[in-house]
This record gives structure tokens, sequence and C-alpha cells, in this order.
């Protein structure tokens, strides 16, 4: 009869691969150092995982889900377009600022080739509330009519990299300085 399997010990798994990815990159991660990251026996983590690839592809699947959670929030419903998108690009900022280890995790891997086609397909579905958002507003007249997918990427290239400055930096933004940060992104897409 197969073990089953536990949910914390499963999570103590993905948290310490991603500790050491981020450190080592695919090549360079190992499942017995995953295991002693993770405090099990690396027999341990064969039940959880067949793996690495298996492994680094739950761990994005999750990340993403993760990431789609805060992206759509309830919270962050406002009642216009420039409001919610507010919310949206605010609540962003503060998942990557808070665990900028899952945002470098999912930019590493996002077009590394390692992910399988069906985990890429499930988590591009996953945002396909936020491609309806921007297609509204592009039809409403609000944003810029460019592809989606190209004022995604515009909108998150750049977010990850002013978190990027202040992760390396050691810094944080002043009074002020968010909002403008949200202000150079906003005027960017607007139309």
């Amino acid at each position: 009869m197969p073990k089953l399997k536990d949910s914390t010990k499963e999570a103590q798994i993905r948290d310490a691969a991603l500790r050491l990815v981020i450190r080592t990159g695919f090549n360079g991660l190992k499942m017995a150092e995953v295991a002693k990251e993770a405090s099990i026996a690396t027999g341990t983590l064969y039940i959880y995982y067949t793996d690495k690839e298996s492994l680094i592809n739950d761990l994005y699947h999750k990340t993403k889900q993760e990431i789609a959670a805060v992206v759509f929030s309830s919270d962050y419903q406002a009642s216009n377009f420039y409001e919610t998108f507010r919310n949206m690009w605010l609540g962003y900022y503060a998942f990557c600022f808070q665990k900028p280890e899952k945002m470098l995790f999912v930019e590493q891997f996002l077009y590394s080739g390692l992910i399988a086609e069906h985990i890429v397909q499930e988590t591009e579905a996953l945002f396909e509330s936020l491609n309806q958002f921007l297609i509204a507003g592009q039809e409403q007249g609000i944003i810029r009519t460019l592809h989606v997918e190209i004022i995604k990427a515009h909108i998150q290239g750049s977010l990850h990299e002013i978190v990027k400055v202040l992760l390396k930096n050691k810094q944080q933004l002043a009074d002020g300085e968010l909002d403008q940060c949200f202000d150079m992104a906003w005027n960017s897409i607007r139309k």
C-alpha cells in the first residue's frame, strides 16, 4: 500500500527546492540536497517527486497559482478599470517584494523549456481573466491596443526590475515613490 502524502511535508519540499534552485539553477539542483534542506530522508522525497523535473514543474504550477490568487483577489475589484488595475499592480508588487524568490523562480523557468507543455497551458489559463480584463480596457479605449501578452510582459518586466533593484540595494521605496512607480506603469499602457 503506498504511503499517504503529507501536504505540509510537500510544501517543505517545494520551499527547500525553491531556495536551492535560485542559488544553483536547474542543473545544479540535486534531489539529495533538496531532501537535506527540507529535513527529510532522500527516500521520502522520492515518495513525493520521482525526479527534479516533476518537482520543478509542480513548484512552478503552485507558484503561478499563488500569483494568480494574489492578482485576482476580490479585494482588488473596484468600480472602474483604473482603480482595479492599480490595486492589482500594487498587490503584485507587494507579493514580489515580500516573496522575491518566487518572482525570480518563475522568471528563471518561464522560458526555460523545462516546464511541461501541459503545465504551461494550465498556468496560462489561470491568467485568462487578466487577458479579458485588459481586452476590456482596450475596448473601452482606456489602454493601448497592443497584444495583451506584450502589455503583460511590459508591466511584469518593469515591476520585476524595480523589485530587483530594491533588493540588490537593500532598500525600500520612500514615501510617494511606489505611487510614482505605478504612475510610470500606468502611463506606459494608457491611451
